[in-house]
């Protein structure tokens, strides 16, 4: 079993990525009994901190088996100040027509952190998000290719025009639609250590002053920035979800209100999801759903909806909440 903590110089074939802090507490036991679960209890789990507030969180990995923190503060240090760079030359860009201009806090994109990590191929989760079955199909997939994702993010990124704002600089590398197919979520993905390096970084900053920083509008967040990585190092990358002879090239997320639940497995057409995404749904409300849960009240489910109106907790909406309750509480059933 190892220890809840692991130096770097240890290596390892592969390995999943969490980003995590005491307010997620409870994502976290929920999405780490789905991968014991439904994948496997013998994958290590590193678990990335998001910031000082991890009492909570060593507790529970205290606990569990191959679950460990990442204590590589040198990394972390590097990518906080890439990102401040980043950062800097993003607000002190003169955008026309741009009034306001918002950035991702800081500590975000610690999950960069994974590309220096102990895992030769690795799986990064955000933690509000469940799996449903092994993971060996991506881990797979890291042998044909750098970078492997699962999602629609696509869609959204055309809607956006996020495409046509990275189209004036990535003209010359790809044609507009191939560009949109790079596009990427940033809750959901697998690579390799060492695919994004030191100089990678210094290239991209000497880009991005060059004239890159341009494409960024009134939001730079940490999907934005991984996206830009993946498309200006132009990793080989593969998306389950735009391969029609895959087998899994499911929905993942809730706002898809047609998955099926069998045994605590959702299905979308009778194809078992590799994983879902409470995308949108704020910490807090899941937090506070969890609250309710351990009140264990008789009709507590139709009592929230009274709770809701009265205190706008918003939980009797959240989509498939039966399901994150089942692994959040699975230990204690």
């Amino acid at each position: 079993m190892l220890g809840s903590s692991l130096h770097t110089e240890i290596t390892m074939n592969k390995g999943i990525y969490l980003l995590a802090n005491d307010v997620v507490c409870d994502q976290l036991i929920a999405l780490i009994n789905s991968i014991n679960l439904n994948y496997s209890p013998d994958i290590p789990i590193c678990i990335i901190p998001f910031n000082e507030e991890m009492e909570l969180i060593k507790k529970v990995i205290a606990k569990r088996k191959n679950t460990f923190l990442f204590e590589d503060n040198k990394s972390i240090d590097k990518w906080d100040n890439f990102i401040k760079e980043f950062d800097k030359l993003y607000f002190n860009y003169p955008y026309e027509g741009v009034t306001e201009k918002k950035a991702e806090v800081l500590t975000m994109h610690r999950k960069y952190c994974a590309f220096d990590g102990i895992f030769d191929k690795f799986v990064f989760l955000d933690l509000d998000t469940l799996i449903f079955q092994s993971l060996d199909h991506v881990f797979k997939k890291l042998d044909e290719y750098d970078f492997v994702v699962h999602d629609y993010q696509r869609v959204t990124s055309i809607r956006l025009k996020e495409v046509d704002y990275y189209f004036e600089a990535f003209q010359d590398m790809y044609s507009k639609e191939a560009l949109a197919n790079r596009f990427h979520c940033g809750g959901f993905w697998a690579s390799k250590r060492g695919a994004i390096n030191e100089q990678d970084l210094e290239y991209f900053l000497q880009e991005l002053a060059n004239g890159d920083i341009k494409i960024f509008r009134t939001w730079l967040s940490e999907q934005t920035k991984l996206n830009y990585m993946t498309i200006k190092k132009n990793l080989k990358l593969y998306n389950f979800t735009l391969d029609e002879t895959s087998g899994y090239n499911t929905g993942v997320c809730i706002t898809s209100n047609h998955f099926e639940d069998k045994n605590h497995i959702l299905y979308d057409k009778g194809k078992k999801l590799t994983y879902l995404h409470y995308m949108g749904i704020k910490n807090e409300r899941l937090r506070r759903l969890c609250q309710w849960e351990k009140m264990n009240l008789p009709f507590r489910k139709q009592l929230a909806y009274f709770v809701d109106k009265l205190y706008k907790w918003q939980i009797s909406t959240i989509p498939y909440q039966d399901i994150f309750l089942y692994y959040r509480f699975l230990d204690e059933r």
